[in-house]
C-alpha cells in the first residue's frame, strides 16, 4: 500500500429516517489517495434526498456536495485485512426544500429556502480488502452545516466499496 489511486462508491441512509430508502438516501463517488503510512486522502461527491410528511403530501430535500477529507488509520488487525478509520472532512455544497417551490399545495408558505451551505464532517470508516485492489466498507458519519435551512447536525451511515486503479 501507498501512493495508491481508488474509486469509491457507497450508499447511505440518514439516521432518523422516517420513510422507506426510496425516499430517504444518498449516494457518494470519490476517488481516494493512498499515502505510504497507510492512511489516505478523500476527494468526493455526494447527493443525498429526503421527504418529509406534510399534511397529505411529501416535501421532499435534496442535497449536493463536495468534500475533501483526510483519514487516519486508528485500528487494524496484524494482516492489515481489518482496518477502522476515523476522518474529518471539509464540505460544501447546495441544498434545495421543496424543489424550490416556497408555496405549499394548501396555499401555506415554507420558510426554509435554498442555498448554497458548507461546513464539515467527521467519519468513522471499518474497511475490509477483499483483495489487494478490493475495499468493502462500512461508514457513519456526522455533518455540521452552520448555515442548513434543516438542521446543523445530521448523520448518516451506509456501505461502499473502493477499487484501486493503479
Amino acid at each position: 500500500m501507498g501512493d495508491e489511486i481508488g474509486i469509491q462508491v457507497s450508499g447511505a441512509i440518514p439516521m432518523k429516517s422516517i420513510s422507506t430508502m426510496d425516499k430517504d438516501f444518498g449516494f457518494q463517488l470519490a476517488i481516494v489517495s493512498n499515502t505510504a503510512s497507510g492512511n489516505y486522502w478523500k476527494f468526493g461527491m455526494e447527493y443525498q434526498h429526503k421527504t418529509f410528511d406534510y399534511k397529505k403530501g411529501q416535501l421532499p430535500y435534496e442535497y449536493y456536495n463536495g468534500n475533501i477529507g483526510y483519514f487516519l488509520q486508528a485500528l487494524s488487525n496484524h494482516r492489515k485485512s481489518v482496518l477502522v478509520y476515523v476522518g474529518i472532512s471539509g464540505v460544501a455544497g447546495y441544498e434545495v426544500f421543496n424543489k424550490n417551490t416556497a408555496l405549499l399545495q394548501d396555499g401555506a408558505t415554507l420558510k426554509n429556502t435554498s442555498g448554497f451551505v458548507y461546513g464539515g464532517n467527521a467519519t468513522l470508516s471499518l474497511e475490509t480488502y477483499l483483495s489487494n485492489r478490493w475495499v468493502l466498507f462500512g461508514f457513519s458519519e456526522i455533518t455540521y452545516l452552520p448555515k442548513s435551512g434543516l438542521s446543523k447536525w445530521r448523520s448518516q451511515f451506509g456501505i461502499g466499496t473502493r477499487i484501486f486503479i493503479n
